[in-house]
C-alpha cells in the first residue's frame, strides 16, 4: 500500500484524445517527492530542446506534493510545471487552495498534458478515471461562470476546478491558472500554456480517503499546531492581516515599490495599511484545505464605481503593490477592482501591474506616444486607466493587445531593453521586493531558473537577529551567524543556497511556507517526522533536501540545453541605483560587479559550470541523474 501518494500519474494526449495511467514506485517518489520534482522529471524527459512554449510539443504538468491532502496545516499545495511562455525556461508555479487534495483523492498524484485539442475542452478526473469533455459552450465565460457551469453539468457542488480564463484562451503571455477562484499558479504564464492546448479547465472529484501511515500522529500534530499558531506572533499577524500588513511595514523600511521602483516609500502609507484594508474591505478570513492560518481575505465592497464580486477574493500584498503603489495608486477600492478583473480573466497581477508601470514610464519619457496607445493617456496615479487597461489586456483589444506581450518583449520592441525602466529577469517582471533592502531576494531574482520570483527562498530580514525564532529555526541547515539584510558576502550566498533548498523541498512536499519554519511556526524536525507519518518512510532532512536539489538540477539542465547561461542571471539596472528614500536614502547598497561575483560563486557552490550554468557531470551522477547527462550530451 502507498501512503501519502497514490503512485499513479495520469497522461493526457489532447491531440489524439488518449488517456493513460502510469504507475510509479516508492523509489520514484523518494527521488523527486512531488510537485516541482515530478514536473521537471517529465519536462526533461518529454519536451525536445528549443520548442516553442505555446506549441503542442510542450507539456503542462499539474502535480501534487507528497504531503498534499494531509490533516496538517498548510499542506495543500500543487505545482504547475512546463516550459514557460513568459520566459522560455523550465518553470514552476505553486498554488494552494483545495484542488491539489481533491486531485489526489480522485486517484492521481499528477496529470501530464501534451498535444493540443482542436476544440476547447476540459478534463474531468473522478475516482481513478478521467474523461475529456466539451468546453466549447463555456470557454469564453468568466472563471466564476465556468466553475458553476462545470459543477452544474457534472452534478456536484463539491467538484474542485482548476482553470485558465479568457486571458489564457486569448494567449495573454502572463495568464495564470486559478482554482476555486481565489488560489493561483500565478507566474510564468501557465494559463497561456493551458490555453494554447485548448484546455479550459481541469475538474476533480474524489470519494476515496488518502492513506496515511500514522494518521493519529498527524491528527495530534495538527491539533497542537492549531493551538500554538494563534499564540505565535507570526501566526497572529497572518490571521489578522494576511499579507495586507506588508505595505505599511515595507514603506517604513524603504522597501515598498513606488513609481516603477523609482521610489521605495510613501509619504503616507495609511491608505494602503492592513488596518485600513480590514476596516474598508474585510468581510471574513478565508483559508485553504485543512489550514487554520486563514491568510486569504474575503472582501465585500458595495460601491457605485468599484463594486466587486466577492467570490473573487481580495487583493494580497503583491497585488496591492503591483496594481497600487508601484503605479502611484493608493485607493484600495480601485486596487480591489483591479484584482477582481485579473482573477475573473486569470491574469498574473504582478506582471500585469509591472507591464502597465513600464508603459507609463515609457509614455512619460516619450518612448511611446498617444498614437501608439490608441489615444490613451498613460499616467501614474490614474486608477481608472489601470482598470481600463486590465480589461483591454484580457480581451486583447486596442493597446491592451500590445501590453498582453509583457514588458520584456515590449522593451526589446521599443528599444529600451537594459534601460532602467525595464525591470525583468529572463523575461519575468520582478516581484514587489527591493533587493537593495533584501540582497538574498536579489540573488534569487537572478539565479532562479525562471526569472524574478520572490518565492525562491526565505527573505533576509528573518535572519538578522540571532535571538529570533526564525533565525534559530534554520540552524539545522548550518546557518549559525545572523547576517545584515543588505550584506553581500560569501556567507550570504551560502545561506541563500541552503534556504533555497529548504524552500524547494517544501514546494515538492506540497507545503505552504506560511506554515513551516522559518516563516511559520512548525519546526523542521517536526515537519520531517510528519512527512514520515504521512508516508511510512524513514526520511531525514538531508534526504529531503537532496530530493529538492534533484528537481532544481533538472530545471538547470533543461535551461542549459536550451541555451540559457549565467549571462541571463542579471538584475535590472535600476536596482543598482542608490536607495531612493527611506532608511539609508542615497546610499549605494552594492556594486553590480560585486553582485555578479556573488552569482558566479553561487554556481560554484551548487556545482554547476559558472559560465554556462550547466550542472557538472559529477553533480548529476551524485544525484542519480545519469540519464540527464546522457540527454545533454546528445
Amino acid at each position: 500500500m502507498n501512503y501519502g501518494y497514490t503512485g499513479r500519474i495520469l497522461h493526457v494526449d489532447l491531440t489524439n484524445r488518449k488517456i493513460e495511467a502510469e504507475d510509479k514506485d516508492e523509489a520514484f517518489f523518494r527521488s523527486y517527492l512531488g510537485g516541482r520534482g515530478i514536473g521537471y522529471h517529465y519536462l526533461m524527459k518529454m519536451v525536445p530542446p528549443r520548442v516553442d512554449p505555446l506549441s503542442p510539443e510542450n507539456i503542462l504538468v499539474l502535480a501534487t506534493g507528497v504531503m498534499t491532502g494531509s490533516p496538517l496545516a498548510a499542506s495543500c499545495r500543487f505545482a504547475a510545471v512546463g516550459k514557460s511562455p513568459l520566459t522560455g525556461t523550465a518553470a514552476e508555479s505553486e498554488a494552494a487552495g483545495f484542488f491539489g487534495p481533491e486531485l489526489k483523492k480522485a486517484g492521481f498524484d499528477a496529470v501530464v498534458f501534451g498535444g493540443r485539442s482542436e476544440t476547447p475542452v476540459y478534463l474531468f478526473v473522478n475516482d481513478g478515471k478521467a474523461e475529456i469533455k466539451d468546453a466549447a459552450p463555456i470557454y469564453q465565460l468568466g472563471s466564476k461562470e465556468v466553475e458553476d457551469a462545470i459543477r452544474d453539468e457534472l452534478g456536484s457542488g463539491k467538484i474542485r476546478v482548476a482553470q485558465t480564463g479568457l486571458a489564457g484562451m486569448n494567449q495573454v503571455i502572463f495568464a495564470n491558472i486559478t482554482n476555486n477562484l481565489g488560489h493561483f499558479n500565478g507566474r510564468n504564464g501557465f494559463g497561456a500554456l493551458m490555453g494554447s492546448k485548448n484546455l479550459r479547465a481541469v475538474a476533480a472529484l474524489g470519494s476515496e480517503k488518502i492513506n496515511f501511515f500514522d494518521r493519529d500522529y498527524l491528527n495530534r500534530t495538527a491539533k497542537n499546531y492549531a493551538t500554538s499558531f494563534r499564540d505565535n506572533p507570526l501566526g497572529e499577524a497572518l490571521y489578522t492581516y494576511g499579507t495586507t500588513g506588508f505595505p505599511e511595514l515595507l514603506s517604513a523600511a524603504g522597501a515598498l515599490p513606488v513609481d516603477n521602483f523609482r521610489r521605495s516609500a510613501l509619504d503616507d502609507s495609511a491608505p494602503v495599511s492592513g488596518d485600513t484594508y480590514n476596516a474598508l474591505l474585510l468581510q471574513k478570513r478565508k483559508g485553504c484545505y485543512s489550514c487554520p492560518i486563514k491568510c486569504k481575505r474575503g472582501i465585500a465592497l458595495d460601491d457605485p464605481k468599484y463594486g466587486i464580486d466577492s467570490r473573487y477574493g481580495g487583493p494580497e500584498y503583491e497585488t496591492i503593490a503591483a496594481l497600487g503603489t508601484n503605479l502611484n495608486i493608493v485607493d484600495l477600492k480601485a486596487i480591489a477592482k483591479g484584482n477582481e478583473i485579473c482573477n475573473r480573466y486569470c491574469m498574473d497581477t504582478i506582471t500585469a501591474g509591472m507591464t502597465i508601470a513600464f508603459a507609463c514610464e515609457c509614455f512619460q519619457e516619450g518612448v511611446i506616444t498617444i498614437e501608439d496607445t490608441g489615444g490613451m493617456q498613460l499616467r501614474f496615479g490614474d486608477a481608472d486607466m489601470m482598470i481600463q487597461l486590465l480589461e483591454l489586456i484580457a480581451r486583447r483589444e486596442g493597446f491592451g493587445d500590445v501590453l498582453a506581450q509583457g514588458s520584456a518583449r515590449l522593451a526589446e520592441k521599443w528599444g529600451v531593453e537594459g534601460l532602467p525602466c525595464s525591470l525583468s529577469v529572463k523575461g519575468q517582471e520582478i516581484s514587489m521586493h527591493d533587493p537593495r533592502v533584501k540582497v538574498g531576494v536579489g540573488i534569487g531574482f537572478a539565479v532562479s531558473t525562471y526569472g524574478a520570483d520572490h518565492m525562491t527562498a526565505a527573505h533576509d530580514p528573518m535572519f538578522t537577529d540571532e535571538n529570533s525564532s526564525m533565525f534559530k529555526s534554520v540552524k539545522p541547515l548550518g546557518i549559525y551567524n545572523p547576517m545584515p539584510a543588505t550584506e553581500i558576502t560569501n556567507e550570504k550566498v551560502r545561506g541563500y543556497m541552503q534556504l533555497e533548498k529548504l524552500w524547494r523541498m517544501m514546494d515538492a512536499l506540497g507545503l505552504c511556507v506560511f506554515g513551516y519554519a522559518p516563516r511559520g511556526v512548525m519546526p523542521l524536525d517536526i515537519m520531517v517526522q510528519s512527512l514520515n507519518a504521512v508516508t511510512g518512510w524513514n526520511a531525514s532532512l538531508y534526504e529531503l533536501l537532496r530530493a529538492a536539489e534533484r528537481g532544481s538540477m533538472l530545471a538547470r539542465a533543461f535551461n542549459s540545453r536550451d541555451g540559457f547561461s549565467i549571462k541571463d542571471d542579471r538584475l535590472p539596472a535600476r536596482l543598482f541605483d542608490p536607495k531612493p528614500d527611506g532608511p539609508e536614502s542615497g546610499k549605494k547598497i552594492f556594486e553590480e560587479e560585486d553582485f555578479n561575483k556573488a552569482i558566479a560563486l553561487y554556481y560554484e557552490m551548487i556545482n554547476c559550470d559558472p559560465e554556462t550554468g550547466r550542472p557538472r557531470r559529477g553533480k548529476l551522477l551524485e544525484l542519480g541523474l545519469d540519464w540527464v547527462e546522457e540527454m545533454l550530451d546528445q
